[in-house]
């Protein structure tokens, strides 16, 4: 069994992470209807500059989770990939919403959906830690599927 203070310090660490993932998705929503203020590009802002730093305190604790007994399998590789695909979202987010592109409708549809069905195949892996290779992909390649329905679906709508 690893340290109980390791665990909790895990567990609240990813906890934060998609706390701050909510807050991200909602200003993208409030930014892709229009209505976001400027103390909304703030939060968001200050959501993209956190979500990566979280991610990575995340991504070592849950390696010092391993190290200390911790049981490893296919589900490592996958929450990493997850863990991965959610820090640099929102690093590349931030770029975008700083050249201010245009069509960027269907990106920000993308991590507003995309980024927090990661978060959910993260938290799936976290608890049921499975140690088949095909199920413990599956949450990561439906996540990636959310984020390319809902890219999709925002370029159809901006264009009709």
């Amino acid at each position: 069994m690893p340290n109980p203070l390791l665990l909790a310090t895990h567990i609240t660490i990813a906890l934060a992470l998609t706390i701050i993932v909510g807050v991200q998705s909602a200003e993208l929503a409030r930014l892709r209807t229009g209505v976001a203020a400027v103390s909304d590009i703030r939060t968001l802002r200050a959501a993209l500059w956190s979500i990566p730093v979280l991610a990575l305190l995340t991504f070592i604790t849950g390696i010092g989770l391993l190290a200390d007994r911790g049981k490893g399998g296919p589900w490592v590789g996958a929450g990493v990939l997850s863990t991965l695909m959610i820090a640099l979202a929102s690093g590349w987010l931030r770029r975008r919403l700083r050249r201010r592109a245009a069509r960027r409708t269907g990106v920000l549809a993308a991590i507003q959906w995309g980024v927090p069905a990661t978060t959910l195949a993260a938290a799936f892996l976290m608890a049921d830690r499975p140690q088949n290779p095909a199920i413990a992909i599956a949450p990561v390649v439906v996540a990636i599927a959310v984020a390319a329905v809902a890219y999709r679906d925002a370029l159809r709508r901006a264009t009709t």
